[in-house]
């Protein structure tokens, strides 16, 4: 029995199906790599959140302190003046 060419038809719609597999195969990887880069992101979002907190801390207690030295400055010379 004569063999039957193969349909072009056929044959177009392998090559798309393993064009679609690579394509496929890549945005695999993209969305690995997003996920990566989401992650990424979220440990500097957390960063900078912290270290926002500690500048704002390290603000506040350094104004307390200027505060107090000052305190103890007036009481110094209140005290030298009184003698």
């Amino acid at each position: 029995m004569a063999r039957e060419p193969e349909s072009l038809v056929l044959e177009l719609l392998r090559e798309m199906r393993g064009d679609i597999a690579g394509v496929q195969a890549q945005m695999c990887d993209l969305a690995g790599k997003f996920d990566a880069l989401r992650g990424d992101m979220d440990e500097w979002r957390e960063t900078i959140a912290s270290a926002r907190g500690f500048s704002v801390h390290a603000n506040v207690r350094s104004k307390k302190l200027e505060d107090e030295v000052a305190d103890l400055r007036r009481r110094v010379e209140k005290l030298e003046k009184a003698q």
